[in-house]
C-alpha cells in the first residue's frame, strides 16, 4: 500500500551531524516503502533554515515545513525565501513550545501570509501536562481557522484525547485538516484510538493524513502498528489508502 508520512523531524537526540540524521531517515522511509516525508523543521534543534534546506534538495523522499517565529520581525522574509527559494512546501508553529498567543495579531498576520503563498500552516495540537498548563484550549485553533479562512491548517495529532472536541469544530471549519501522529499509539489501550476512527469515520475519511512523529518511533514500527490498530478498528483498505496517501497527496497537489 503507498504511503506519505506527513509528520517526521530529524533527529538531533541521536546524530549530532544533519547529514547522518537526513541519511536515516531517508533510509528507513526507503525500509518502510515510504514514497515521501515531510520533515518539520524545529527553530529548537540546532540546525539552520539552510542546513535543512540542503537536505531537502539532496534526498528525494524528503520535504519540509519551516518553523517561525511570529514575533520575529524578519518573520515574513524568511517565509519567503524558505518557500520561494530554499524548497520548504509549508510552515510549522508549535504554539507549546514556541509558547506562542494563539490570538495575537502577529499570529493572524503570518497565517494569512501563509496562504498568499500557497503553503499549508501545521500546528502542534497535542495537550501534553505542559500544554494544558499553559492553557490548551480547541477554540484557540478554531478562531484562528476563522481568522484565516484562506489558510489551510492541519492540526497536528488531531488534538491528543481532545479529538472530539478537534473533529466537531472542523467540521464547520472547512480550511482545518488533520495529522493523526504520535495520539494514535500513544494513547492505545484509552478509547482515544477509537474516538480519532470515529472522528475520521464522521468525516468520511477526508482531511487527515497519516504521520509517525518520527523519531518518537521507528517508522517502519510505527507505520506496521498503525495499520495493525487502525484494522482492528474496522478500518478497511479503502479508507487506508486515503490516510495513509491519497488524502495527503490531494492536499499537496503532487
Amino acid at each position: 500500500m503507498n504511503c506519505i508520512d506527513s509528520h517526521l523531524h530529524l533527529d538531533s537526540w541521536t546524530f549530532p551531524c544533519i547529514s547522518e540524521a537526513s541519511a536515516q531517515l531517508q533510509q528507513q522511509l526507503a525500509a518502510a516503502n515510504i514514497e515521501k516525508g515531510i520533515i518539520l523543521h524545529l527553530l529548537i534543534q540546532p540546525w539552520s533554515i539552510s542546513d535543512v534546506a540542503q537536505v531537502i534538495a539532496k534526498h528525494s523522499r524528503l520535504e519540509a515545513f519551516v518553523n517561525v517565529h511570529p514575533d520575529d520581525k524578519d518573520a515574513f522574509s524568511i517565509m519567503n525565501k524558505a518557500i520561494k527559494e530554499q524548497g520548504f512546501c509549508g510552515i510549522k508553529l508549535h504554539p507549546r513550545l514556541q509558547k506562542l498567543d494563539m490570538t495575537s495579531a502577529s499570529l493572524i498576520e503570518l497565517c494569512r501570509h501563509a496562504a498568499s503563498l500557497n503553503v499549508p500552516v501545521l500546528l502542534d495540537a497535542f495537550p501534553d501536562g505542559t500544554g494544558l498548563m499553559q492553557g490548551f484550549n480547541p477554540l484557540h485553533y478554531a478562531k484562528l481557522a476563522k481568522e484565516c479562512p484562506q489558510t489551510r491548517f492541519i492540526w497536528a495529532h488531531m488534538g491528543g484525547h481532545h479529538v472530539l472536541d478537534m473533529m466537531m469544530l472542523a467540521k464547520r471549519l472547512e480550511n482545518v485538516y488533520f495529522d493523526c501522529s504520535y495520539s494514535l499509539l500513544y494513547f492505545r489501550g484509552s478509547s482515544v484510538p477509537q474516538n480519532m476512527v470515529y472522528a475520521m469515520n464522521s468525516m468520511r475519511f477526508e482531511r487527515v493524513f497519516y504521520g509517525s512523529d518520527y523519531p518518537d518511533r521507528n517508522i517502519k514500527t510505527s507505520l506496521n502498528e498503525s495499520v495493525a490498530l487502525l484494522k482492528s478498528l474496522q478500518v478497511n483498505d479503502e479508507q487506508l489508502e486515503k490516510l495513509l496517501y491519497t488524502n495527503f497527496k490531494s492536499f499537496m497537489q503532487w
